[in-house]
């Protein structure tokens, strides 16, 4: 890859970039001291008033630009539609003496030019000359955002696009339905909306804001399944009523494919969501189909055997081809999970979540493929673990990274809970060639909102959001993990808001010292938590067993405990490995200090956390004073690595490894 110096946070890292590190960093740079001014603008021919309007968005008083400049911009071919499939998204950007000069060939390419400038003019320091020729390495870039088991109001996804544009996404994929929650206004079924849900006004309004930024907005409305909430409506639709649920889980409720008043409803529905969402593809769901609840219907079951169908798989699949059909009849493209792959399936765009291997069933059944099994943040992985995942990688490397994530120390506590995915790995092709010219389209981060409300999404979301969006962008060669974080804290500084500031933030409002929040600072959420699935169902999943159907968790539980604001990673324990390699035992003191002086009362559900810090202190202190072997502290303070109720010191990792690189531990 492109050398990637540790002061030029651009994220993703461009196609290609050349630099010049000599001479003066910036000769038209302002002082400090000035009041600093906005940049000039400048067309070389017409002006692309989407671009136009994006830049003085960016570039406005409250962006604190370093920088005076000129902006030079030039468009080939100006597009006035909305974003589409296949747009041409590449440009061109020079930094020379005070002067950018960008040139695209759409509207599109000048879009992401603009989130490249406003990442590199927000450096205090630049490199004298830098030049970058960049372009997407897959065309959908996505985020699918469920806003059913907790509502997201419409200036939070506002937000949330504003983001996707600086990181060069352009999919928002909208889980608008479930078994909790129906977010979508149909004129045709009123009955079904929730009573927090998006007026058409207002979908309206996310749809331009998101064409004004390249980027797409495609609906789901997820069926057969996960239709609790539809059945409350309209129980014609299912095989009886059902009572309406707020509890977190996978109900067993579905449409009933046999009867025509559901296909009637349906095309409705679907017509009504076309008018909204002009996108060429509408996410029909399709995934985890209860087949009891068929079965136990004489009606359903005698339909299956009149019409020579072996398996409930066969019904879905008659379910969906029905489905397709609508779709295209109102001249969209269908998506759905790949619980829908079968032999005899119509084409549709398969989204993959289940491991790669249902990747490359997609492929083998000639249906194009989105990936998003790596990529789920609701799994409170860090950032490398996603971004080590490639979506167009042979599966036996995929295969090979999900196994060595079951041995990554950070997940020891959820490792046999995370071998379940192996399951998906039955029934495996071995891929040679994608029939028909299938490909992979790109990929979408799944953020599902069971732990996830407006406001803990800052630091749920843009903590890891950018890793996978520079995997779906840049060179498949990319993949210094180090400059990767290296450059994330740079990209935090041109979002709104930061992460780790909300985090301190969220924190302070629940009455924490500045003490307090340092030491809450080194803690991390435990993978998966208690309050989501119950006690007896998160001891089941961490050791690989069956959970239990019924959850304690529901939508209505607030979110405001210390643990729902953590990070899913400890920025504070990246900072701390850096500082070890250049201070010692000197960049451990404000920690012990802290852990020594740092007085109560904490939160019960903290302060067992609290308590493993001293114990770690006290293990360093005895390896400081030669009382114990290097060896002997790492393997104590490795027993100290695990769940505090719901909380991971996060700081252990990176001081194992620092005592473990010591020159000084041989003989110790």
């Amino acid at each position: 890859m492109n050398p990637c110096p540790p002061n030029l946070s651009l994220l993703p890292w461009p196609q290609q970039i050349t630099l010049d590190q000599q001479g003066d960093s910036d000769p038209q740079a302002s002082d400090p001291a000035d009041e600093l001014g906005l940049p000039e603008f400048e067309w070389i021919e017409g002006v692309d008033l989407r671009v136009d309007d994006y830049l003085r968005q960016l570039f406005t008083p409250a962006s604190g630009l370093r920088h005076r400049v000129h902006i030079c911009m030039e468009i080939t071919a100006q597009e006035s539609g909305p974003p589409y499939l296949g747009m041409d998204e590449s440009y061109s950007l020079t930094w020379n003496a005070g002067r950018v000069l960008v040139r695209a060939a759409t509207t599109w390419g000048g879009l992401r030019a603009c989130a490249t400038a406003y990442q590199l003019l927000s450096h205090a320091e630049l490199p004298s000359f830098c030049r970058i020729e960049d372009q997407p390495r897959f065309l959908w870039r996505g985020l699918c955002l469920d806003v059913a088991r907790h509502f997201f109001p419409l200036p939070t996804l506002l937000q949330v696009v504003e983001g996707m544009a600086l990181l060069k996404m352009n999919v928002l994929h909208l889980h608008l339905t479930d078994d909790q929650a129906f977010r979508f206004a149909s004129p045709g079924w009123p009955a079904l909306a929730s009573e927090q849900h998006y007026s058409r006004q207002q979908l309206e309004q996310l749809v331009a804001f998101g064409s004004a930024r390249g980027i797409r907005i495609v609906p789901e409305i997820d069926m057969p399944g996960h239709v609790n909430h539809w059945l409350t409506a309209y129980p014609e639709w299912g095989l009886h009523p059902v009572a309406p649920t707020d509890r977190f889980g996978v109900h067993p409720a579905c449409l009933d494919p046999t009867r025509e008043v559901v296909y009637r409803a349906l095309n409705v529905l679907l017509q009504d969501v076309a008018e909204v969402f002009p996108d060429e593809y509408i996410h029909l769901g399709g995934d985890e189909v209860s087949p009891d609840w068929w079965q136990q219907s004489e009606a359903i079951t005698q339909f299956m055997a009149d019409n020579g169908m072996a398996s409930t798989q066969d019904l879905a699949n008659y379910f969906l081809q029905r489905l397709v059909a609508i779709t295209q009849g109102l001249g969209r493209k269908p998506v759905a999970w790949d619980e829908v792959l079968h032999p005899d399936m119509p084409t549709c765009l398969v989204q993959n979540w289940r491991g790669v291997t249902t990747r490359d069933q997609a492929l083998q059944l000639g249906q194009d493929c989105l990936v998003s099994a790596p990529f789920y943040l609701d799994l409170n992985y860090p950032a490398d673990v996603h971004y080590a995942f490639d979506p167009s990688a042979d599966q036996q490397s995929q295969i090979l990274l999900e196994d060595q994530s079951l041995e990554d120390v950070r997940l020891q506590h959820v490792a046999q809970g995370m071998a379940w995915t192996r399951m998906w790995r039955e029934g495996a092709v071995d891929l040679v060639e994608p029939l028909g010219g299938a490909s992979v389209l790109g990929g979408e981060a799944c953020l599902w909102s069971e732990l996830v409300d407006p406001d803990t999404l800052p630091t749920r979301l843009w903590s890891r959001l950018p890793a996978v969006a520079e995997r779906l962008w840049s060179s498949a060669s990319c993949r210094q993990i180090d400059h990767l974080y290296e450059r994330l804290e740079g990209c935090w500084e041109t979002l709104s808001p930061h992460p780790y500031t909300h985090q301190q933030q969220r924190l302070a409002g629940l009455g924490l010292s500045d003490r307090q929040i340092f030491l809450l600072s080194f803690l991390e959420p435990i993978k998966w938590y208690g309050r989501l699935l119950g006690e007896e169902a998160l001891l089941a999943r961490i050791a690989g067993r069956e959970m239990p159907q019924a959850r304690p968790y529901r939508v209505t539980t607030p979110l405001g405990r210390a643990v729902d604001f953590l990070a899913p990673e400890s920025w504070s324990a990246h900072v701390l490995a850096k500082s070890l390699k250049h201070l010692g035992w000197d960049a451990l003191e404000p920690l012990r200090s802290a852990v020594r002086d740092c007085p109560g009362p904490w939160p019960d559900d903290v302060a067992p956390a609290i308590q493993a810090l001293g114990a770690v202190n006290a293990e360093l202190t005895a390896c400081q004073r030669n009382d114990a072997s290097i060896q002997q502290c790492c393997d104590a303070l490795l027993a100290l690595y695990r769940p505090y109720g719901e909380y991971l010191p996060g700081l252990i990792p990176p001081i194992v490894d620092w005592l473990r690189s010591r020159p000084d531990q041989e003989g110790r």
